[in-house]
């Protein structure tokens, strides 16, 4: 039996495995937490991954796929991992990685995925909050809403790859068995929309609710009370060396408890052209 045969095999049993323990933890976790959002005004929506409590099982990107029919041979939530010291003294450290539904630059608040999107601005959209109040604003093929999502609208989509190739994390892809709906020749851009679906009606992510460790925390950065802000607050998250790429200047809303440093000495930026970040690596 060739290596290449054997890998497949461990893999398949590993995500076989891997599934029945998103299942377990979905069991054994929910009922989920129930989101509440700031009032008066929209919330921020961000993620904290704490790394500390991260053991690498990868039920959050089963539970993904399976949630958001993410089609095969893609992922919208990945782990690097690295096992570092020599036997007996060695220690496995785990990265979870994912869109990070950033704020955008300084000057403009735009994400560079959005920004290079050629269908933005877009329709007139409108978001309305826990109050009712609504916000108006710009869609587009990748866009922005009010709460902080970065969205792909399939059906204003051209397929031009271009928010895939501007994306400095390479957490977009293409899906390859929907068309794009603005060039049905082409396909469509997938991302993770941080469940979008489920947050809009008060159920935090599936990948947040799967997660055996609680190592992922969602929640609405204007709410002061809650997780994530506390969070935030408590590790004092918002700074450079608790995010992705700092250096992009892109403003990410993805913050990591990292006592071990592992954004400086464990991730891996994805080479441009590759699947190497949306297709999950196990060494």
């Amino acid at each position: 039996m060739s290596n290449k045969k054997t890998a497949e095999i461990s893999r398949r049993n590993f995500l076989t495995g891997a599934g029945a323990a998103a299942v377990g933890a979905a069991a054994m976790v929910t009922p989920g937490v129930k989101l509440e959002a700031a009032q008066k005004k929209a919330p921020r929506w961000a993620m904290v991954m704490d790394l500390r409590r991260c053991v690498g099982c990868r039920a959050c990107t089963v539970a993904c796929k399976a949630e958001n029919n993410v089609s095969l041979g893609r992922f919208r939530a990945v782990i690097q991992e690295e096992t570092t010291g020599t036997f007996p003294n060695t220690k496995k450290g785990f990265l979870p990685l994912m869109c990070n539904h950033c704020e955008g630059s300084k000057e403009d608040g735009v994400p560079p995925c959005v920004k290079i999107c050629p269908q933005f601005p877009g329709e007139r959209a409108k978001y309305k909050n826990a109050e009712g109040k609504t916000i108006r604003y710009r869609s587009g093929g990748t866009y922005k809403r009010p709460d902080g999502m970065i969205l792909v609208d399939t059906k204003q989509c051209i397929g031009c790859g271009k928010c895939i190739d501007a994306c400095p994390y390479g957490v977009r892809s293409f899906n390859p068995f929907v068309k794009a709906g603005g060039d049905t020749t082409k396909q469509v851009a997938d991302k993770c929309d941080m469940c979008a679906h489920r947050v809009d009606n008060g159920v935090e992510p599936s990948c947040v609710n799967t997660c055996q460790g609680r190592a992922r925390i969602f929640g609405d950065l204007n709410d002061p009370d809650s997780a994530v802000s506390k969070l935030v607050k408590e590790h004092n998250l918002a700074k450079a060396d608790n995010v992705l790429l700092a250096e992009e200047g892109t403003d990410p809303h993805v913050f990591y408890i990292d006592p071990d440093n592992m954004l400086k000495t464990l991730y891996t930026q994805r080479k441009k052209g590759n699947l190497d970040h949306y297709v999950d690596q196990i060494p």
